[in-house]
């Protein structure tokens, strides 16, 4: 039989051990972070990679303009210590995520700081875009990706958990590799289209068009979700017969049947475009894989 001393010693050791297993598995928690569209959670995955524990708030298949927060993502909001949003109109109905948490939160505005092309028409919407003055498709171009995005990502990142700046600052590093990559191959690729001229079904290609000197001539619904008259579809049709777009653009995201009827019109081809992605979708699983998917479906529809 063990003795008092014995006794004693034996739970003096499973305090010990279990102090050291609470200390290891605190200290080896994920950051948690909540990031509002799939683009860019993802990114923060690239930069975190394993030290991150990501949710993206909006779900896949739904449309971040007319998007109704449920009670899961308060939830979600309440746990995190960073908060990636996109600003400028986009996801304002995160506001009410944020501003109801208690307690210190880091948020991320990645239209913070950039200089924006002017706003869209279908930022004059409910959500409040329209006083934002900005279009806010930032991160469909990913050079602003890479020298703005990235960086404010890695600082909040930084800042939620310092003891981790080297695993975090070695992520941003590849991860901008890799958009260099990105972009270079984006650029060989759309080299040889000569009718750069497409209609779009919602603004949301302005940022990637001026990187890769693409037009918009013309957008099927100014808000989506709000078809247009049929006086803005005769004008829409005159313009893109005078351009000769060639190229109509649709989303997963949305009904395709008047942007099916315009490119019918006008003779062009439809191109399936995605601003968003998903994690279970094929090819567009990641940020990377989705901006390539969305240069070739220009590319296959400019020919």
């Amino acid at each position: 039989m063990l003795g008092k001393s014995d006794t004693m010693q034996r739970m003096s050791y499973r305090v010990v051990l279990c102090a050291l297993l609470c200390w290891s598995t605190a200290a080896a928690a994920d950051v948690r972070v909540v990031a509002t569209i799939f683009p860019v959670a993802d990114l923060v995955r690239q930069i975190g990679h394993d030290a991150v524990e990501v949710t993206t708030l909006l779900p896949a298949g739904a449309s971040p303009h007319t998007f109704e927060p449920a009670p899961e993502q308060v939830r979600a909001v309440a746990q995190a210590a960073v908060f990636v949003e996109v600003g400028a109109g986009l996801d304002t109905w995160a506001e009410k995520l944020r501003t109801a948490r208690s307690g210190p939160l880091a948020v991320v505005t990645l239209a913070t700081g950039l200089p924006l092309l002017q706003a869209a028409p279908e930022h004059g919407d409910p959500h409040g875009g329209e006083q934002h003055g900005g279009d806010p498709h930032v991160w469909l171009d990913p050079i602003l990706v890479r020298d703005h995005c990235v960086p404010a990502i890695l600082r909040a990142l930084i800042q939620a958990d310092p003891g981790r700046q080297a695993v975090f600052q070695q992520g941003a590093s590849d991860l901008a590799a890799a958009l260099t990559r990105l972009d270079t191959d984006m650029r060989g690729a759309l080299a040889a289209v000569t009718n750069r001229n497409y209609v779009a079904f919602h603004a949301a290609w302005r940022y990637f068009g001026k990187r890769y000197d693409l037009r918009e001539v013309g957008v099927v619904e100014s808000f989506p979700g709000k078809e247009p008259s049929a006086r803005e579809v005769a004008a829409l049709i005159e313009q893109a017969r005078a351009a000769g777009v060639r190229a109509v653009l649709i989303e997963p995201q949305f009904t395709p049947r008047m942007a099916e009827q315009i490119a019918h019109d006008i003779g062009a081809h439809l191109a399936v475009v995605d601003p968003l992605g998903g994690p279970d979708l094929p090819g567009r699983s990641h940020y990377l894989d989705l901006m390539r998917y969305n240069v070739q479906a220009f590319v296959k529809a400019l020919q």
